[in-house]
């Protein structure tokens, strides 16, 4: 049951991560230049603010925790399996 638990939250905390990246780009303010290799992943994830427009952010923010919290889940149930 552990093995399904930690399983279905690291699908899910990836899938909402991943989606809360390409919502980033499907908003991308036309003021920031394109997103391209010189683009740091990780300040986009963290500070989509900085590229996405304001009407975007909401969901981006809901995604991101979402996948975080899943994420954390997923950690746990591995220390908890661990510590057993």
């Amino acid at each position: 049951m552990r093995q399904a638990a930690f399983l279905v939250q690291l699908f899910l905390a990836i899938f909402l991560l991943v989606g809360a990246m390409f919502w980033t780009r499907l908003n991308w303010r036309p003021d920031v230049p394109p997103y391209n290799r010189r683009t740091r992943s990780l300040d986009v994830t963290l500070h989509p603010e900085r590229y996405a427009q304001a009407e975007a952010l909401r969901a981006i923010r809901a995604l991101r925790l979402l996948g975080t919290l899943f994420l954390g889940g997923a950690v746990a149930v591995l220390v908890v399996e661990a510590f057993r």
